[in-house]
């Protein structure tokens, strides 16, 4: 009975090796390839498109060959669902990031990144048309990097824009995803926030800074934020599971400060319980009542480095620079091996203007990370030097 089901539905799988699809979208010869894969140059690139054919998402209906229902390559009709070795993905479908969240990685799930060309025209006529033939090309450069996946090199791109135009939305946009992905959440919030105070009714905008929420952990600012998308525009797929999936954490987040609310209920100086309770708060977008349980915590337990830690982090955003300085000395003090606390501190010298201690704190901290695997945060620790002097790091 199954094999004369087959025979009366035909159906054509026969896909690619991921390596193939790869060295086609490239255009490169198969020794480059290898030089790049032993490198360790294109996993992540093989790890999605072996992904979008496990799935299918790669077939004859995205595929280069396939038009107007034929197959160019084989000179026969095709179904949109097959596929073979000779497949090759129409441009739109190259750069799709189409892996779903896996383990604490959710591979840019929520993350939009449509509608700027169109934003951008417009942009030009609330500009006022001054912007330059050249500007524009950087920016075009700028977008071919970031869907090639050269994010720094595209991060250069843009930031060149925004030194001519700094309302330049399409460029502020596109930087905030950059940094994004790059992992500078910090960064790419303070972008998103820039480019909001141009064009606050862009739905795409207010996606992406719930994503950056998300990951720096402000929970109920991500979920304001997924939430004021769906207002600009409820037929967002990626907006809906960002707020399901940052509700889900609020709600846990108010469960478990249930749970040790019962526990100071019955011992008000629990110097641990009094620490995760101000933890929960800062994740709730709780300022005041973070400090304060942190506050208590250390009235008990002094010797809390990553209560002190959290503490400057309030101070140092309320902009009380110099009592954060305090936080951070006392957590450096207590634990020297504490990257995240080195490099909080290297952003209070840099705002007090002490730039040389700041490039020293923040090489402390991307030695420290680099030592404990984290090669991204160590990287990211290196551009904040960069960013001070070029000619450093």
């Amino acid at each position: 009975m199954i094999r004369k089901k087959q025979i009366e539905k035909p159906f054509e799988w026969d896909p690619p090796a991921p390596s193939t699809v790869y060295i086609k979208i490239k255009n490169i010869p198969y020794e480059t390839f290898k030089t790049r894969l032993n490198q360790g140059l294109v996993t992540t690139d093989i790890d999605q498109i072996r992904y979008r054919l496990e799935r299918h998402i790669y077939c004859c209906g995205v595929c280069s060959k396939y038009i107007n229902g034929y197959c160019i390559i084989t000179n026969r009709r095709a179904e949109p669902g097959w596929i073979c070795k000779s497949f090759v993905p129409k441009e739109e479908f190259i750069y799709l990031d189409a892996r779903s969240a896996r383990g604490g990685s959710e591979g840019f799930r929520y993350l939009s990144e449509t509608g700027l060309e169109r934003d951008r025209t417009e942009d030009k006529g609330e500009a006022g048309g001054t912007e330059t033939g050249g500007e524009e090309g950087i920016y075009e450069e700028g977008v071919a990097l970031y869907r090639q996946g050269r994010l720094r090199l595209a991060l250069k791109a843009f930031d060149r824009v925004l030194e001519e135009n700094p309302l330049d939305f399409p460029a502020l946009y596109h930087r905030g995803n950059s940094l994004l992905k790059l992992k500078r959440y910090e960064e790419a919030l303070e972008t998103f926030e820039k480019a909001s105070e141009i064009k606050s009714e862009n739905a795409g905008l207010w996606t992406n800074m719930g994503f950056a929420l998300k990951k720096l952990e402000r929970f109920r600012d991500s979920l304001e934020a997924f939430e004021k998308s769906i207002s600009l525009n409820p037929v967002q797929k990626n907006a809906w599971e960002g707020k399901d999936s940052v509700l889900s954490l609020v709600n846990l987040c108010e469960e478990k400060l249930s749970e040790y609310e019962k526990t100071l209920g019955k011992n008000p100086g629990d110097p641990d319980a009094l620490f995760e309770t101000g933890k929960l708060w800062l994740r709730l977008g709780e300022q005041e009542k973070a400090m304060q349980a942190f506050k208590k915590a250390l009235e008990v337990k002094p010797e809390n480095a990553e209560a002190w830690q959290l503490r400057g982090k309030i101070l140092f955003k309320a902009g009380s620079e110099k009592e954060a300085f305090h936080a951070f000395e006392k957590a450096t003090r207590l634990k020297p091996d504490n990257p995240e606390a080195w490099y909080e501190k290297g952003k209070v010298f840099l705002k007090l203007g002490n730039l040389r201690a700041a490039e020293n704190a923040f090489k402390i901290a991307a030695d420290l990370w680099e030592s404990k695997g984290f090669k991204t945060k160590a990287e990211n620790a290196l551009e904040s030097i960069r960013r001070m002097d070029p000619g450093k790091a």
